[in-house]
């Protein structure tokens, strides 16, 4: 087994490890692929909690919309409801957060790692045209 046959299996089984699947990760991509979904976790992350109606005051989108957004981030687990009453109270998830980051970093330093292992660059075909 060469080298980088060696580095991309060590980089498999470490992102099977970190979350047990790419459709995980991809999860998380497309939950927070969306702006008002990063909108919403700015606003939990300033605030610490929030209910809908809340998170609705603070950005230009119809409760409707905030609630399908909040529900989409709930079900990757990036956020926790604490039902109070009628009201349910978003709370990010930042076990899951700091988990999610530890992946991204793992599968781009899995990329970065066998790229560099890979034949030389090839020249930039933008970069080349003038020639």
């Amino acid at each position: 087994m060469s080298e980088t046959e060696v580095k991309t299996k060590t980089c498999l089984e470490a992102s099977r490890a970190c979350l047990q699947s790419c459709e995980d990760l991809a999860g998380i991509f497309r939950a927070l692929g969306h702006p008002a979904r990063l909108a919403i976790i700015k606003q939990l992350a300033v605030r610490n909690e929030a209910c809908c109606g809340e998170i609705v005051d603070h950005l230009p989108l119809a409760q409707s919309t905030v609630s399908q957004h909040l529900q989409v981030l709930k079900d990757v687990g990036l956020l926790t409801c604490d039902t109070r009453g009628r009201n349910c109270h978003y709370i990010l998830n930042w076990d899951k957060l700091a988990q999610a980051e530890r992946c991204s970093q793992d599968f781009w330093t899995c990329l970065n790692a066998v790229q560099s292992d890979q034949a030389p660059a090839t020249k930039d075909p933008a970069s080349s045209a003038g020639e």
